[in-house]
């Protein structure tokens, strides 16, 4: 038996789950007042549903089926901070008794944060529950593969002359550590991309810094705006490939306070689709762990 846990951040299920799910962010300590108007007005957006549950979802699903042909595999969801937790996921698995545990943070690029941030607590629980598998961690995903399914995205989007491509991912505290093999896979990404749809031109940028430290990677989408207007631009396209399914960080960051900051200055704001549950990004998924249990 081969066991893969899917690791997200996590996401409440209902309005009246905000609070609690802030709680668990903040590990105990108070809930700031920012964060709770923040995220009750992001959460108020979708009736406090966001779409990430569904997709996620769907990806388990999806990967299952994929997988069922290969092996036996048991594939469970362990979210950062919210339900099922990865402490849940962990003794789901633990009556397989499992061979080889493979663990998927749902996240395109290798990161030390991210890595960190989940395979610390992944490994506690593990010993936690005496589990004595063989560990492997998937830290991100090949440029080629993700570049390939983004190019065929953007295949279905409307892109001219007037049209400025701006390749987002969300930016990661850098004074946490270094993050070059963050900001290189999602550079890669981008220029891949753009070769396989021949942009002659294209812009990166990051989204959602944080409102704590001072060193943030970057430079920020709003930052890189005054150069394409220069450029004489009148739209812009948003291409989120730092991010595999839709939520709210793209949804109210991205779409809600970018999009409002570029129709402020006179300009058009359009966001191409997601990988989300696709058919091609599951392939992608159910590869990488083939090739960890190989």
């Amino acid at each position: 038996m081969i066991s893969v846990i899917l690791m997200a951040y996590g996401s409440p299920s209902k309005m009246g789950d905000v609070y609690e799910y802030l709680e668990g962010i903040y590990e105990g300590k108070p809930v700031p007042d920012y964060a709770l108007r923040e995220n009750t007005e992001k959460y108020q957006m979708v009736n406090g549903i966001s779409p990430s549950n569904a997709i996620i979802h769907n990806i388990l699903s999806g990967l299952s089926d994929s997988l069922a042909s290969y092996g036996s595999f048991h594939v469970v969801l362990g979210n950062k901070h919210w339900k099922p937790s990865l402490e849940s996921a962990v003794e789901e698995i633990r009556a397989d008794n499992p061979e080889t545990i493979v663990a998927v943070p749902l996240f395109p690029f290798k990161s030390n944060n991210v890595k960190n941030s989940y395979l610390d607590p992944l490994m506690e629980t593990i010993e936690k529950n005496d589990i004595h598998s063989e560990i492997k961690f998937v830290n991100g995903f090949e440029c080629s593969g993700l570049a390939e399914i983004w190019a065929k995205l953007l295949g279905k989007c409307r892109i001219n002359e007037e049209t400025a491509v701006i390749f987002d991912a969300h930016s990661l505290p850098a004074f946490r550590g270094k993050e070059d093999d963050y900001d290189a896979s999602f550079r890669e990404t981008a220029r891949l991309i753009s070769r396989a749809i021949r942009l002659k031109e294209y812009f990166v940028g990051y989204q959602s810094r944080g409102k704590y430290g001072s060193a943030w990677l970057g430079p920020s989408i709003y930052e890189i705006l005054p150069e394409i207007r220069e450029k004489g631009y009148k739209k812009i396209l948003t291409v989120p490939v730092g991010f595999i399914y839709e939520h709210l960080e793209i949804m109210y960051d991205l779409d809600y306070e970018f999009g409002k900051r570029i129709k402020e200055m006179g300009m058009e704001y359009t966001r191409s689709a997601l990988l989300n549950d696709s058919t091609d990004f599951i392939t992608l998924l159910r590869n990488q762990v083939m090739k960890e249990t190989r």
